[in-house]
């Protein structure tokens, strides 16, 4: 068998036995793949804490040639993510990031753009408080990064460019925006300014390090909320378990 290293995040852990872990990856060589750590819950020596979620570790694999379970070897720590496992809004976030990449990639799509993004935003969500916009950024560019970007410049139906007159409404079933004139009769639509589509359009193409730059708008946090996250939604087929940890956990504690 092969033997392969390469960086990773943590994206699902489980125990599998009285001393086994089957952990899922998002390699950046790799893609999402799925192994068995043997021993995991008694090696402190191979593994130590470097088999929790969001960890972003240097992985040693073994793989067979049918590409069924991989046989991790051993993981060291390259960063420890400690404030996020402080703070139980983080963890809500940095869950939602793993479980989209987790959905939304296929087993072995190797997408260097994806893992930077994922450990990107994983650092952001350590260092500072970012929360809502941070995850609408996560949600526009990793739509882009796998080819599902929703079409945000034009009218879907007349192509009417985006201006900062016009009223857009957005469509999770069709992809994209639509003018005033042609949502007429397309059934349940959800309003999206000028001004939030031009905001999601930066969070798209900006530089990642100077995405802290972006200051959004109650107006564009809500309205981005309802679309964009609808579409991501929408291709996952679901509603992410993380969402819901999310919306209990600001519910209770009054988060903005």
């Amino acid at each position: 068998m092969p033997l392969h290293r390469t960086e990773a995040v943590v994206i699902r852990s489980i125990d599998f036995s009285e001393s086994d872990k089957i952990v899922t990856f998002f390699t950046r060589k790799f893609g999402k793949l799925t192994g068995i750590a043997k021993g995991a819950k008694r090696s402190k020596k191979r593994f130590g804490n470097t088999l929790e979620l969001f960890s972003h570790v240097s992985l040693l694999f073994f793989q067979k040639e049918n590409l069924g379970l991989a046989r991790i070897n051993n993981c060291t720590n390259i960063q420890i993510y400690t404030e996020i496992c402080k703070n139980i809004e983080k963890i809500a976030y940095a869950s939602y990031f793993i479980e989209l990449v987790g959905e939304l990639v296929g087993e072995r799509e190797r997408n260097e753009g994806i893992f930077n993004l994922l450990t990107d935003s994983l650092s952001l969500t350590n260092s500072r408080k970012f929360g809502e916009a941070l995850a609408r950024i996560f949600e526009i560019r990793l739509l882009s990064l796998l080819g599902y970007q929703p079409q945000l410049e034009v009218c879907l139906a007349c192509g009417l460019p985006l201006s900062g007159k016009e009223r857009f409404w957005f469509s999770a079933a069709r992809g994209g925006i639509l003018c005033n004139p042609c949502s007429t009769g397309l059934g349940r639509l959800s309003p999206i300014s000028p001004g939030t589509l031009k905001m999601l359009l930066l969070a798209r193409d900006m530089d990642f390090k100077k995405i802290n730059r972006l200051v959004f708008s109650q107006q564009a946090l809500t309205e981005s909320k309802e679309t964009i996250s609808s579409f991501v939604h929408f291709q996952m087929g679901k509603r992410p378990n993380s969402i819901k940890f999310l919306n209990r956990i600001q519910s209770a504690y009054s988060l903005p």
